[in-house]
């Protein structure tokens, strides 16, 4: 118990831990910029990811080397990338401007300019541009916005003034996510981790242009740590979630069309310690985000003890190690414990499993080394 409380204490008090895991693949390094990223998406065979200073770094995932964008300046702050349905890049920035950028010879030409910050972008199977700006959904063609979404967390309640400066705590409101992914039904999802105070899971229409029914039965909407939302191959989605309160915590999610739930991951990675029924030695991981590989049917995902994948078909999914190693993490501002290091897993073009952490840069895993990128 004394460790226990040592741990907690420490976890309190550090910026950073190093999670001391023993490495199970060799490691290489290519350091470019030494800064960290926040976000990025994969055109053709390059990595466009903006940086934590709001600038654009293209990595050429051949060579493994950078490309010279030369369109980074003091006076633009880039917040947002995503890609539209032609594979164009597009840049938001924080005074409101969209740039198109063509990956095959990067030009680049302002698209759109509107009055907002932009803080994610996103393009439907029509090719509709959909912003998310401070406080709502956004369209910028019609000036049309959303911002009453349902929301079910038990934790950061929206509160107002009302009369005479009594606050009432509202039932519907926009919160700014951290992560969104768009299906192929043309739904955008929208998550956000509080920490011990659960998260937000907002889902908005692009192809009816309406805000989407976000519960689901056999999900506790209150006590959601919302990781990554993918997709598999039969138009079955998943939510993996995570955190360490305390203790580590992780299940993964699969709706199908139907909207029915299915539990079919716990966080046991650890059968043997499952066992012991120790609390405290539980044996769970802290369950991060994933996506789904086409080639293989497999669904990836990263936990604190390592990366795995598995067959999402089984209502209970048995884990495979693939590999594990050591990243810097964070603490965790809401929790008694540390922010998950793995951001966002995705897959490249020629199949290596492609992974942003929070510290330490871009991983490429191709089966046997992994390349870490900075």
């Amino acid at each position: 118990m004394r460790v226990i409380l040592f741990s907690a204490a420490l976890t309190l008090f550090t910026p950073y831990l190093l999670f001391a895991q023993k490495d199970s693949v060799q490691i290489f390094k290519v350091w470019r910029t030494g800064i960290n990223y926040k976000s990025y998406i994969i055109a053709n065979n390059d990595l466009f990811a903006l940086n934590d200073s709001g600038k654009l770094v293209i990595w050429d995932l051949t060579k493994l080397d950078t490309i010279h964008f030369a369109h980074n300046n003091s006076l633009l702050h880039y917040t947002a990338i995503a890609k539209d349905r032609n594979n164009n890049v597009f840049l938001g920035t924080s005074k409101g401007q969209i740039f198109k950028i063509i990956p095959e010879n990067l030009t680049y030409s302002l698209y759109l300019k509107t009055k907002y910050t932009i803080r994610y972008i996103c393009f439907n199977s029509s090719n509709r541009l959909f912003l998310i700006v401070n406080n709502a959904v956004y369209d910028p063609i019609t000036k049309q916005y959303w911002d009453k979404f349902e929301n079910h967390s038990s934790g950061l309640r929206v509160t107002k003034k009302s009369f005479l400066f009594f606050k009432k705590t509202l039932s519907k409101y926009f919160a700014m996510p951290q992560y969104t992914f768009l299906d192929n039904q043309g739904k955008w999802w929208m998550t956000a981790v509080y920490g011990e105070f659960g998260g937000e899971l907002e889902i908005f229409d692009t192809i009816n242009e309406g805000i989407a029914d976000n519960k689901f039965s056999g999900i506790n909407q209150g006590g959601l740590s919302p990781r990554s939302v993918f997709e598999d191959d039969g138009d079955n989605i998943y939510i993996t979630c995570g955190l360490q309160h305390m203790m580590n915590f992780g299940e993964i999610y699969r709706i199908d069309k139907n909207r029915t739930v299915t539990k079919i991951f716990d966080g046991v990675t650890n059968q043997e310690l499952i066992n012991k029924k120790n609390i405290f030695d539980s044996g769970r991981d802290f369950v991060g985000p994933g996506a789904y590989n086409k080639i293989d049917q497999r669904i990836y995902f990263a936990t604190s003890s390592g990366f795995y994948k598995a067959d999402p078909k089984a209502d209970k999914i048995k884990a495979e190690f693939l590999f594990s190693t050591n990243f810097t993490w964070s603490r965790e501002p809401m929790a008694v414990g540390v922010t998950m290091a793995i951001l966002k897993l995705d897959f490249t073009i020629d199949n290596r499993l492609l992974f942003l952490t929070e510290n330490d840069g871009f991983g490429i895993y191709d089966g046997e080394k992994l390349m870490m990128l900075k």
